[in-house]
């Protein structure tokens, strides 16, 4: 049984890093916001759980279409 390339991996543990750290901000600008700001500065967490929701659905689709083929390997023709 082959692994997966050593880019395929590290492509995907980033993309789950930048999603933590989407989520993460998003978290942050949900729960600590300060009064006398603008109105529009509600879009800001909602950008930027949006962000993390995509790159978390990146990692998953991209798993189901190449990672399980690719960890899979080619079939023997013994």
């Amino acid at each position: 049984m082959t692994g997966m390339r050593p880019s395929t991996l590290l492509s995907v543990i980033l993309a789950i890093i930048i999603f933590l750290g989407g989520l993460a901000l998003g978290i942050i600008a949900l729960v600590a916001r300060g009064g006398g700001k603008p109105w529009f500065y509600w879009i800001a967490p909602l950008l930027a759980l949006g962000f993390a929701a995509m790159m978390i659905q990146l990692v998953v689709q991209y798993w189901l279409k190449v990672g399980r083929l690719e960890v899979k390997g080619r079939p023997r023709s013994d």
